[in-house]
């Protein structure tokens, strides 16, 4: 496992002065640059061969624009916008161009509920814009993935399987995200949420978000929020076991936090759990430190 968070670089200059930072939270991912889309060929190779060089993983690249937008004409150009992330992401190496489903809502906020988002409708709408963005790309390393969230179909993990096999494409996967998946259900059981997703869906996780959830009861109706890691119900020990079991170099990101120190509590915390649980992250080597072959 890789860990990062909150520390990024979009230029082969800042990867560099990067280091230290990413080495003093014991970190070893970053995510890809925001203007990836807009970056020529030789700029992502060249970035993509500096990270790889000073043991650093591009973990993922995020496409937050709404994919079932109405607007025919904007749809397409984000669709457009995704295949060009897709192959400057190969490129670069890095692992994943993530989305969610979207929405339906007049607002085009991805984040909008709408009821459409649970339908059948849905599901074969979304499926034809996933293999409309993979037709024609001969992709080496980068996945386009979807991240579950609780506005659509794509939440739980028998739904979450399903999907994935209607696309059947070996391009297409998971950007795991548990945090997201928990419903009523699970809430206090998460342990059998974390296996059930694993059991099912590991050979597809392409990367995954580290987050923790807990109720507030001070809410007079169901109210839940992040919280730093080890203050929720999630079961890290379980969580960081299964993750461990993917591909070594997998990139875990904390998000959604305010200030760089959060995410050193949730750093602290996350190599604190990893480390009792016998699976650390895998922290960035120093090329100075590197064993060199004879």
């Amino acid at each position: 496992m890789r860990l990062g968070g909150y520390f990024t670089a979009n230029t082969v200059g800042e990867l560099e002065a990067l280091c230290d930072r990413l080495d003093c939270y014991g970190l070893s991912a970053i995510h890809a640059p925001a203007r990836l889309a807009e970056m020529n060929p030789d700029a992502c190779a060249m970035f993509g061969e500096r990270a790889h060089a000073l043991d650093i993983v591009i973990g993922e690249a995020g496409m937050w624009e709404n994919l079932l937008t109405t607007d025919r004409h904007v749809r397409a150009r984000r669709i457009d916008r995704v295949r060009q992330m897709l192959e400057n992401a190969d490129l670069m190496g890095c692992r994943c161009v993530v989305t969610l489903v979207g929405t339906k809502d007049p607002s085009d906020h991805p984040l909008a509920p709408n009821p459409y988002l649970y339908t059948e409708a849905c599901r074969n709408e979304f499926r034809d814009i996933v293999l409309r963005i993979l037709d024609g790309l001969e992709l080496q390393t980068t996945k386009f993935v979807v991240e579950p969230w609780h506005n659509s179909f794509f939440y739980q993990p028998e739904e979450i399987r399903a999907f994935i096999d209607s696309i059947g494409h070996p391009a297409f996967g998971l950007h795991l995200d548990v945090m997201n998946m928990v419903s009523q259900r699970y809430f206090y059981d998460t342990t059998s949420l974390i296996h059930t997703t694993f059991d099912l869906l590991a050979p597809h996780a392409v990367s995954a978000h580290l987050k923790d959830l807990n109720c507030d009861a001070r809410h007079q109706f169901l109210k839940w929020d992040e919280v730093f890691i080890g203050d929720g119900v999630l079961d890290y020990p379980t969580y960081l076991t299964r993750l461990a079991a993917l591909p070594e170099d997998t990139p875990c990101f904390c998000e959604h936090l305010a200030e760089e120190r959060d995410y050193a509590l949730n750093f602290a915390r996350l190599h604190r759990l990893a480390s009792n649980a016998g699976v650390p992250f895998r922290r960035r080597t120093p090329i100075s430190t590197r064993s060199i072959p004879m």
